[in-house]
């Protein structure tokens, strides 16, 4: 079984992780045989690590706190997992696979109905020019001379391979 570079990161830091306990443990074990007053210490330590309530209750917290730790870096190096997501459920729509949703970070802007040129521009830019001819002939005729509908039936005009209208589209352009 092969592991990707983020599985064996995750190896390391977890073999770390428990390398570091074990040498705590072995540790103030060892410093039981301590002689002298530091010794006694250390026996004291260990006498109420092992007893039987105390261990169990301190390694859930010990466990609490590294896995509340370990996420909030985990949150802070990729960022918080809320998405937005938007899905064309409708089985007839001519869209490729990947075009079928979108994936955004913040709350995207409800479309306006009245003047779609994000749809016209996706249309467009998927080379889906039935599409975008669609949504041309559906938007009000006092919006087709609006800069922005001029370059979009420009661009349009030119998938299309119609030099005519893409000639006198330029002319009408600012």
């Amino acid at each position: 079984m092969a592991l990707n570079v983020a599985q064996k990161k995750s190896l390391r830091v977890g073999l770390g992780l428990i390398l570091a306990a074990a040498l705590l443990i072995i540790g103030i074990w060892c410093g039981t045989y301590i002689p002298g007053f530091v010794g006694e210490i250390f026996s004291m330590i260990a006498g109420i690590m092992w007893s039987p309530v105390l261990l169990d209750i301190s390694l859930f917290f010990i466990g609490l706190i590294l896995v509340l730790w370990l996420n909030g870096v985990r949150r802070k190096r990729d960022g918080d997992e809320f998405v937005y997501l938007e899905q064309v459920d409708d089985p007839t729509a001519a869209l490729p696979t990947e075009a079928r949703s979108a994936i955004f970070l913040e709350r995207p802007d409800p479309a306006d109905p009245t003047l779609p040129l994000a749809a016209i521009e996706g249309a467009l830019d998927l080379n889906d020019t039935a599409e975008a001819t669609q949504l041309l002939f559906a938007l009000p005729e006092d919006q087709l001379d609006q800069p922005k509908v001029l370059s979009l039936r420009l661009r349009l005009a030119e998938l299309t391979g119609d030099t005519q209208s893409a000639t006198s589209l330029r002319a009408k352009l600012p």
